[in-house]
């Protein structure tokens, strides 16, 4: 089923919504303890930065997309927060303030890491993961193995079988001529955007055999403008959206109007209001 969201005004929450998400945080939490964490987390051989923020017994994690630092979330996190839940912002590998992992780059030491640092910074009960463009892989891969992942929120996000080896090639095609440019002018953030591009094709393949629960709700937002660089590429990302949400009535999409590929940035309103729905869902 797929929701329009094309104004604020579904921001609000009424007093009976807030009261049911309230439940919701409280049956999810299980009793259990929590930690936290707000510096540099051990994640085996090197460590990234990571913060815990709120005291709720839900812990929503946020894994931004490509290159992109965990500032990605700054509109959103703070909305987020104030539902009553716990949030986990942290950088990837060689970007904000992580340190850059010594191992040559693949989708499961990321997938590994973002699990490291759940349990580093103390998140033993209930989780929802939201991952923005090449951060779904990420949120996407955990949540297939992690049954304390209650519920994932996609913002524009890869999906498991979205690019195939071709259109992954035409990815690093465009990507390569840039590399001198980017290890001119941002050498630290080279180390570690080009090894995940050189990855790429590796990477889609490893994603296509990710299946994720089938009871496990997702809600999948779809900007209208995302970044596909054809019309041709378009047309394939909207097809894998309506055949992923189509795959399990536990899926439900939402189209981001007005917005670019930064829905998070765009159209905060829109990725609060999934957020919200997720935790209400969630049993």
């Amino acid at each position: 089923m797929e929701r329009r969201q094309g104004g604020r005004e579904g921001q609000g929450l009424t007093l009976r919504a807030l009261a049911a998400l309230t439940t919701a945080c409280i049956a999810l939490s299980g009793g259990a303890a929590f930690a936290g964490c707000d510096g540099l987390v051990d994640v085996g051989g090197y460590s990234l930065w990571a913060k815990t923020q709120g005291s709720g017994p839900v812990t929503v994690a946020f894994e931004a997309g490509g290159g992109a630092t965990s500032a990605a979330w700054s509109e959103v996190e703070p909305q987020v927060r104030a539902l009553g839940v716990t949030t986990l912002l942290y950088d990837r590998s060689g970007l904000g303030q992580s340190q850059l992992a010594p191992t040559p780059y693949s989708i499961e030491q990321e997938t590994k890491a973002l699990a490291a640092v759940l349990d580093r910074c103390g998140v033993q009960g209930a989780r929802i993961l939201v991952g923005h463009s090449y951060g779904g892989y990420i949120v996407e891969r955990l949540a297939a193995r992690d049954a304390k992942v209650k519920g994932l929120v996609l913002v524009d996000a890869n999906l498991p079988r979205l690019i195939d080896a071709a259109w992954a090639a035409r990815i690093q095609a465009r990507y390569r001529p840039q590399y001198g440019e980017l290890k001119a002018k941002a050498p630290n953030l080279a180390k570690a955007l080009i090894p995940m591009m050189e990855a790429y094709a590796d990477t889609a393949g490893a994603m296509r055999d990710v299946a994720l629960p089938a009871a496990l709700p997702v809600v999948d937002i779809v900007a209208e403008r995302s970044w596909n660089e054809t019309p041709a590429e378009g047309e394939a990302m909207r097809a894998a959206h309506k055949a992923f949400v189509a795959q399990s009535p536990n899926r439900r999409s939402v189209l981001a109007t007005g917005s670019g590929h930064n829905v998070m940035q765009d159209r905060p309103d829109v990725v609060v209001e999934a957020i919200k729905n997720a935790l209400l869902e969630t049993d």
